[in-house]
């Protein structure tokens, strides 16, 4: 017996060992920091150069060359950024040894072993004008998610039955007849818990222009978020993305992030079925939603954890929207559009209810337009829209809408407003940012 216990004790000083290694040797780093003078571009070569432009609440970032090159413009260009949220706001994800500390470090190493290997480029062009290292670079791109997570886990929720940390969203297209110019007109809200909120400073734009080995591709998230949520390449192609987890939970650790595979689908793909295939050849960590649309059609990708995608054409003709509540019935879907009840059996993040309010828009409004579109995704879910402000009376869960984008795609004509200020609306005009090589 005593034996045994010898035994028990010398286990559990070895795992107290390695997770104390672990922790120590992934570490972040104390980093002096200087203020710099904000650079509007970077030159790698002569025909290199990357600028940055300061719109508003906006940080645009154009890039232009290899990985590498690119890597090296947003290092120097984002300097200042980088270092104000590596100083800031990593150290409550990373410092200390701590719950918190361990889970950010182990799912900060299964992040970049999935890193496709032009992003490893990028990480390692930015490590070498940053001042920061890749690890570091890392932590610092692991933000969104990582607060997000936590947030759910130390119930940063009005509604404590919301804990599981996911991001709430709302996508619409609408085209053909439906649309006032006939066109393709998109409108997406980017909903995530109110504590990435934190992030306001750093909303970015970063257009990657590769010389090599991939499509030129605008992205929208955050400053050292590489992948973004958002996406429009140079093909004349949309995607944005959205957490399915609610219809069905789970993990899928042979799978791939889904923000990261719907970046590297835009920089691969030439139209949307070369998309929809890479995605059918990357399996979910999560279960999540793509948006994959074109000038003349918009589709749903419902990418459930542990099953093949479902392709959906749109609920109308001419309009396609979602929330975060699958219309396909997956073997282990815990709720879908097909069983839920608004305020009775609906997610803590009322996605029902915001899907019905796009389906009463739908049917009051034959002809849309921008506007239309822009009031809508602006209006709060208490006033019948699909906005989240974080203080709702009637859906009160902690959640708010961080961007909204809405625009046309053939033009590439866009509006755009976030969180730090919602009142201002930026207009971006994205294939102005593409470079012909």
């Amino acid at each position: 017996m005593f034996t045994l216990f010898k035994y028990i004790i010398f286990a559990g000083v070895f795992v107290f060992i390695i997770i104390f290694g672990f922790i120590l040797y992934f570490k972040n780093e104390k980093v002096e920091y200087t203020p710099t003078e904000q650079l509007s571009e970077y030159r790698v070569s002569s025909n290199m150069v990357g600028t940055f432009e300061k719109k508003d609440t906006l940080n645009i970032l154009k890039l232009h060359g290899s990985y590498d090159e690119m890597g090296q413009q947003y290092g120097a260009l984002a300097y200042n950024q980088l270092h104000e949220i590596y100083q800031d706001i990593v150290p409550e994800y990373f410092d200390g040894i701590h719950r918190k500390a361990l889970i950010s470090d182990v799912l900060r190493l299964y992040y970049y072993i999935k890193l496709d290997d032009r992003e490893k480029e990028l990480l390692s062009g930015i490590a070498k004008t940053s001042g920061l290292n890749q690890r570091q670079l890392l932590s610092i791109e692991m933000l969104p998610m990582l607060i997000t997570l936590y947030s759910g886990f130390d119930g940063d929720k009005l509604n404590k039955t919301d804990t599981s940390g996911s991001g709430f969203c709302s996508f619409l297209s609408v085209w053909g007849n439906l649309s006032k110019t006939k066109t393709m007109l998109l409108a997406r809200n980017l909903d995530l818990s109110t504590a990435v909120t934190k992030l306001d400073n750093y909303y970015s734009l970063v257009a990657y222009n590769p010389t090599n080995d991939g499509n030129s591709v605008a992205s929208f998230g955050f400053i050292g978020f590489i992948p973004g949520f958002t996406w429009i390449n140079n093909k004349g192609l949309f995607s944005e993305y959205n957490d399915g987890r609610r219809s069905v939970p789970g993990f899928n650790f042979s799978g791939y992030i889904g923000l990261n595979t719907a970046f590297y689908g835009m920089l691969d793909a030439n139209n949307s079925e070369e998309f929809i295939d890479y995605i059918r050849n990357h399996p979910a960590f999560v279960s999540n939603f793509t948006a994959i649309v074109d000038k003349n059609n918009s589709r749903a990708i419902e990418h459930a954890v542990k099953e093949e995608p479902e392709i959906l054409n749109g609920q109308l003709e001419f309009a396609n929207f979602f929330t975060n509540l699958y219309r396909t019935d997956f073997k282990d879907a815990k709720i879908t559009m097909s069983n839920c009840i608004e305020k009775v059996k609906d997610t803590p993040s009322y996605a029902c209810v915001r899907y019905h309010h796009i389906e009463a828009f739908l049917k009051q409004n034959h002809s849309i337009g921008v506007n239309e579109l822009k009031s809508l995704f602006s209006t709060s879910l208490d006033n019948g829209g699909v906005y989240q402000t974080g203080s709702s009376n009637l859906y009160p869960v902690a959640e708010v809408t961080n961007y909204t984008l809405i625009g046309d795609l053939s033009s590439g004509k866009f509006i755009y407003s976030n969180h730090k200020d919602k009142n201002v609306w930026l207009d971006l005009d994205i294939n102005s940012l593409f470079v012909k090589n």
